[in-house]
């Protein structure tokens, strides 16, 4: 089914913890203009901003309110800890 003009199709890849949360890979349709924010609001994932949940558009570390574009690959780096 075509989504037409008003939607978008992204690719979301996440790291760590986080794949259990949402898995290694998905695709997620959003409304056109949403932003990184508005698909972290998709995945329920507003908890891990707290915990400093970093965004990675096609490879380049983005703010949250930048806006989204159709097949984009979006990663989900949640914060490194180690010792």
């Amino acid at each position: 089914m075509d989504e037409g003009e008003n939607s978008i199709v992204v690719i979301v890849l996440s790291f760590g913890p986080l794949t259990e949360v949402v898995g290694r890979r998905q695709t997620i349709t959003l409304d056109t203009n949403s932003t990184s924010l508005d698909l972290i609001k998709t995945l329920n994932l507003e908890s891990w901003l707290k915990k400093g949940l970093k965004i990675a558009v096609n490879g380049k570390i983005k703010q949250l309110e930048t806006i989204l574009s159709d097949s984009d690959e979006i990663a989900l780096l949640p914060p490194v800890s180690g010792g």
